[in-house]
C-alpha cells in the first residue's frame, strides 16, 4: 500500500513538473519567435518565466526598447491570467480554430514611462482631434491648451508607473462579451472602463457582416490627484486663487464643449464643478436602447438622445439629475440666464433656429421631393441620408455617399420613422 501511494504521488509530482516545463518551454517558443520578428523595429528582453497551475502564465523584468526613438518601455511583471489551467490550455486552441478564447486577462505590475522620453512626448505633446470625448483633458493654463510634457515635468513628474489589467469574458450561448480595463498610475488617479456587448460571434471574421450591440458603458475617475495638480498649476500660471480657477476651468469645459454644439444642463455643470473642487470619484453611466444609431445622434433632439442613452451620472458617490443637454450653435454667445431644460416645452430658442438646418416632413409627402438631400430615421434607429430619385411600390429609392462614390439603394416606406429635408 505504501509503495502504491509512493509511486502514485511521485506520478502526480512528474505531471505537474511536465505541464509545468511544458508551459515554460511554451511560452518561452513564443517569446523567441515574437523576438526574432520585431527585431528590426525593437529590442526585447525579459528576466525570467513564472507560471503556475492555476492558469497563469508571466515574464520578469520585461523591457521593449525601440532604437528609432530612443526610447523604452519596462514593465516589472507582465502576466497572462485564465480562469484555470484548462482554460489556458484551451486558449491556443480556439485561436487554431479561428474563435474568441472565452476569458483572458492581461496583467501589467510597474508599467514605466519617463515623462521626458519620446513615448510620452508622442502621448502628450500631440493633442488629440478636439470631440466631445476630450473636453476634460484641455485646460485654461495660461498659453497652453493641453498639458504637455514640459508642463508634467514641471508639476513634479519624472515617470509613470501604472499598474493596469485588461480582461474579458465571451459567453458563447447568450453571445455576450464583457470588457473591463483598469488602470492604476502612482500619484494620478484610477481609471476603470467596462462595456458590454451583446449580439456577438465568437467568430471576428462574422463581425463586419453581423457587428455587436452595445448594451453599457461604464467609465470612472478616481482619487483624481492629477486633476489637483494640475488645477493648482494653471492657477499659478494665471495668478488666480483656487476659487477664482475653479470657475475658470468649468467655464473652459463649457466652452469646449459648445465648440462641439453641446451644452451641458446646468445641474451637470455644477455637478462638474463639484468634482474639480474635489475630485474623489466621476462615474458615467451608459445602457443605450437596441438598435441606436451613434452615427446619427445628431440629428435627433436633445432629449431623445438623452432617453436613448439612458446615463447615469455620480460624483463622489452622489446622483447628478437632472442629466440633460441641449444643441447649440458653437458662435452663439452664451446667454447669461439658465438654459431651458431639454423635457421643458417643445419651443425652440433663437441659437437652436440659427443652426437647424432641416426640418421634418410627411413620409406621405415624398414623391414631391425628388431630387432632394434627405435625411431618413428608421423605426429601429438606422440613419440614412441621401438624394430622393423616387417613391415606387411602397419603396423610397436614393442615392447615398459611399466611400469616394456613391451607390444607389432602397427603403421601404413602412420602415421609416422620421424624414428631413435640407433646407
Amino acid at each position: 500500500m505504501s509503495k502504491i501511494l509512493k509511486w502514485g504521488l511521485l506520478s502526480v509530482l512528474a505531471v505537474g513538473l511536465i505541464i509545468k516545463l511544458s508551459l515554460w518551454w511554451s511560452v518561452r517558443s513564443m517569446m523567441d519567435d515574437a523576438i526574432a520578428k520585431l527585431s528590426p523595429f525593437m529590442d526585447i528582453s525579459y528576466g525570467g518565466i513564472t507560471s503556475s497551475f492555476d492558469g497563469r502564465v508571466g515574464l520578469e523584468k520585461l523591457q521593449i526598447r525601440v532604437p528609432a526613438m530612443a526610447d523604452s518601455l519596462r514593465v516589472e511583471h507582465a502576466e497572462l491570467k485564465f480562469k484555470g489551467l484548462g482554460e489556458l490550455l484551451r486558449f491556443k486552441e480556439r485561436l487554431a480554430e479561428g474563435k474568441f478564447p472565452e476569458q483572458m486577462a492581461v496583467s501589467l505590475k510597474g508599467l514605466a514611462l519617463d515623462v521626458h522620453g519620446p513615448f510620452m512626448q508622442q502621448l502628450y505633446n500631440v493633442p488629440a482631434e478636439r470631440s466631445v470625448f476630450t473636453a476634460m483633458s484641455e485646460v485654461a493654463c495660461g498659453s497652453v491648451r493641453n498639458i504637455g510634457t514640459d508642463e508634467l515635468l514641471e508639476m513634479g513628474y519624472r515617470t509613470f508607473e501604472t499598474d493596469a489589467e485588461f480582461s474579458y469574458l465571451f459567453q458563447p450561448g447568450a453571445q455576450k462579451l464583457s470588457f473591463n480595463l483598469t488602470s492604476d498610475t502612482r500619484d494620478m488617479g484610477e481609471v476603470r472602463l467596462s462595456l458590454s456587448l451583446s449580439n456577438m460571434s465568437e467568430k471576428p471574421g462574422d463581425l463586419r457582416a453581423n457587428p455587436p450591440h452595445l448594451s453599457s458603458v461604464i467609465f470612472e475617475l478616481n482619487d483624481n490627484q492629477y486633476q489637483r495638480k494640475v488645477q493648482e498649476f494653471c492657477a499659478s500660471k494665471l495668478g488666480q486663487s483656487s476659487e477664482l480657477y475653479l470657475k475658470t476651468a468649468v467655464q473652459q469645459f463649457d466652452t469646449v464643449l459648445r465648440s462641439q454644439r453641446v451644452a451641458l444642463g446646468q445641474s451637470v455643470l455644477d455637478a462638474y464643478g463639484r468634482y474639480l473642487k474635489d475630485p474623489q470619484s466621476l462615474r458615467v453611466e451608459l445602457t443605450p436602447t437596441e438598435g441606436m444609431a451613434w452615427d446619427g445622434l445628431q440629428f435627433f433632439e436633445a432629449k431623445d438622445v438623452v432617453t436613448m442613452l439612458r446615463p447615469a451620472v455620480l460624483v463622489n458617490q452622489e446622483l447628478v439629475q437632472p442629466v440633460e443637454f441641449a444643441w447649440v450653435d458653437p458662435l452663439a454667445r452664451k446667454q447669461p440666464v439658465g438654459m431651458e431644460k431639454v423635457t421643458a416645452a417643445p419651443e425652440v430658442d433663437d441659437s437652436r433656429r440659427a443652426v437647424q438646418q432641416y426640418e421634418f416632413v410627411n413620409v406621405a409627402d415624398l414623391p414631391g421631393y425628388a431630387g432632394k438631400r434627405l435625411q431618413f430615421i428608421t423605426f429601429d434607429g438606422t440613419y440614412y441620408q441621401g438624394v430622393l430619385h423616387k417613391v415606387e411600390n411602397g419603396k423610397v429609392y436614393l442615392s447615398v455617399q459611399y466611400g469616394s462614390g456613391s451607390a444607389e439603394m432602397f427603403l421601404r416606406l413602412e420602415k421609416i420613422d422620421k424624414v428631413r429635408v435640407r433646407l
